[in-house]
């Protein structure tokens, strides 16, 4: 187990950081840390805090999003995986309600997407060289959360969204077989692409195996018509 602590509350809603999300962070940026010059460790410092921003931003939108629902967020953690919005009850039932919340964490990652690679642009015309590699790296990361949070799959935002529309269409429980089967083949589909040496991609996709597969056997059998 790793420690947790409160790093803050922003608007109210405790912030808390896992010790591992720390130590994912430094894996990824390590190249920089040990590149043996200034520059490249002031690289890897803006990266590790712009990654630390953008997950946490990403699940505030999911916390404003969810306010004029009457849907309100008791804490955020920051983890090894990423990062959870915690509701304090379960979400509405409408459709609509259910699908803002859920794209809000996503559609701040695009906004940052385009920010990043606008500012990273603003940057090189101004030959300002130290600073467009971060930028460039932090609008890659967006992308990828952006795009990755979009999968059909529990317990991502793209999952959920789709588990609303299926859910009015063909009731909760086709709803959760659907995303969930193809849940495990999005996470067949990043094990592949992880193989052979990225073994954190690996290990998401374990996660988001798992999870999926506990939903399908939360179901118990499959009925005959």
């Amino acid at each position: 187990m790793f420690a947790s602590m409160e790093i803050g509350r922003i608007a109210g809603i405790p912030i808390y950081l896992d010790m591992m999300f720390v130590l994912v962070l430094l894996f990824f940026t390590y190249p920089y840390f040990t590149a043996g010059n200034t520059q490249a460790v002031s690289a890897g410092f803006v990266i590790i805090v712009g990654i630390l921003i953008s997950i946490l931003l990403h699940e505030l939108g999911h916390a404003f999003a969810g306010r004029p629902f009457k849907a309100h967020v008791s804490r955020i953690e920051l983890m090894g995986l990423g990062g959870v919005a915690h509701f304090e009850r379960s979400l509405p039932r409408s459709v609509f309600a259910r699908s803002v919340i859920s794209l809000a964490g996503p559609a701040v990652n695009l906004g940052l997407w385009f920010a990043f690679d606008a500012l990273a642009g603003q940057a090189e015309m101004a030959g300002q060289w130290m600073v467009v590699t971060p930028l460039l790296e932090l609008a890659w990361v967006n992308k990828v959360l952006l795009f990755f949070n979009l999968l059909p799959a529990y317990p991502l935002d793209g999952g959920h969204t789709l588990d609303a529309w299926l859910g009015r269409l063909l009731g909760s429980e086709w709803s959760v077989r659907i995303i969930a089967c193809l849940g495990i083949a999005c996470a067949a589909w990043l094990a592949y692409i992880s193989l052979p040496s990225n073994l954190y991609l690996l290990f998401v996709a374990l996660s988001v195996a798992m999870t999926n597969w506990q939903k399908l056997q939360g179901l118990g059998r499959w009925h005959r018509w």
